[in-house]
């Protein structure tokens, strides 16, 4: 879910392997994390930094609005951080940068300068610009791209959250009382140019809601920061004088997505998808609708008058119904998908082995 990325301090922590000295550690790869204000961008950095195995710290990137100057005017610069951003840029100098995101691709180019070249890019999402000189970029189908040497294509995002939760006491015993089976709803808000079918939505929630009585399972409604507060009013209506609870940070998305049964998405969230979808549990997509802005831009796309829009997401779910990753609400589908964190992993260190040979 996206969500503000809590800060970690003015230079972020340093994550060292149990029983390693500072002195050992550094002697190995050194990673640095270039972490955003997404929630979804930034668990899938951390999930790849902690699938590598090797030390890394967090920096925690802020923006001017310089970050949407043309990429020839930003270059090699921190001119689009904020200064408190800027002063998390200094040496020692990481053995590899990882980013996601446009924003953050002129701060690693910075750092690759600066380290005179040693430093390797990899950048996980849209870069938004050119990428040959990039050393890694991990995309999936909104971001399509066409193959090539630096380029890694997965199915769904790197990360699964709900396989490493640890839950808590007080979250335990939050979910005690919701008997089985759970159905999880996962809403999301409104994009640039989608936003949410309020009347699906509710649709989706009449119909588990009649499940519940056949079967006395719960629903739980989790919403996001996205979630407009029209349709957070929608919602409450909808479970007014029932039993079943909307919460939005407590108890978390990943511990709801581990003791969750089943679980439904709002389409416009890619990261809330993959982490559902890798689960292993039955998924149903539930549907949006275009926005003016995104009816607008479809009719200029459908005569040549502007290019695909990123993130694509109809080519993200015409993916995931290619593969049979993913259900509807009426007839919801559990996927065995791998785990993208190994794949990914894999990749950067190949990268890093063919840089010490």
């Amino acid at each position: 879910m996206d969500q503000q990325t809590d800060l970690t301090g003015p230079a972020g922590p340093t994550y060292e392997q149990p029983g390693e000295s500072s002195a050992t550690t550094r002697a190995r790869p050194l990673v640095w994390l270039m972490l955003g204000n997404r929630r979804g961008d930034n668990n899938q950095l951390l999930a790849l930094a902690e699938g590598l195995g090797l030390p890394f710290e967090t920096k925690v990137m802020s923006y001017t609005q310089l970050r949407r100057l043309p990429r020839f005017l930003r270059g090699a610069r921190l001119i689009s951080l904020t200064r408190r951003a800027r002063r998390l840029i200094r040496p020692p100098w990481p053995d590899v940068v990882i980013g996601a995101g446009y924003g953050s691709v002129p701060v690693a180019r910075y750092i690759r300068r600066e380290a005179g070249g040693s430093t390797k890019l990899v950048q996980i999402g849209n870069p938004r610009s050119d990428i040959s000189d990039l050393d890694l970029v991990i995309t999936t189908p909104q971001y399509a791209r066409d193959p090539a040497p630096n380029v890694l294509a997965l199915p769904l995002p790197v990360g699964n959250p709900a396989a490493r939760v640890t839950v808590s006491d007080d979250e335990e015993q939050w979910l005690r009382g919701l008997p089985h089976p759970r159905r999880l709803f996962a809403v999301g808000g409104p994009t640039r140019n989608w936003k949410l079918d309020r009347a699906e939505l509710v649709r989706a929630i009449t119909i588990d809601q009649l499940r519940c009585e056949h079967d006395g399972g719960t629903i739980i409604v989790v919403t996001s920061p996205r979630t407009d507060a029209r349709t957070r009013r929608s919602l409450a209506r909808c479970l007014e004088g029932t039993r079943h609870p909307m919460v939005s940070d407590c108890p978390r998305f990943p511990v709801l997505l581990a003791r969750g049964d089943e679980i439904y998405v709002t389409a416009d969230s890619v990261s809330m998808l993959a982490e559902a979808m890798l689960t292993g549990k039955p998924v149903g997509m539930i549907k949006i609708a275009p926005s003016l802005r995104g009816r607008v831009g479809a009719w200029l796309r459908h005569h040549g008058l502007l290019p695909r829009p990123y993130p694509d997401l109809p080519n993200f779910w015409a993916s995931l119904a290619r593969h049979n990753l993913v259900g509807t609400v009426d007839a919801p589908i559990a996927c065995s998908v791998t785990d993208t964190v190994s794949t990914a992993a894999n990749a950067v260190r190949n990268l890093l082995g063919r840089a010490t040979r």
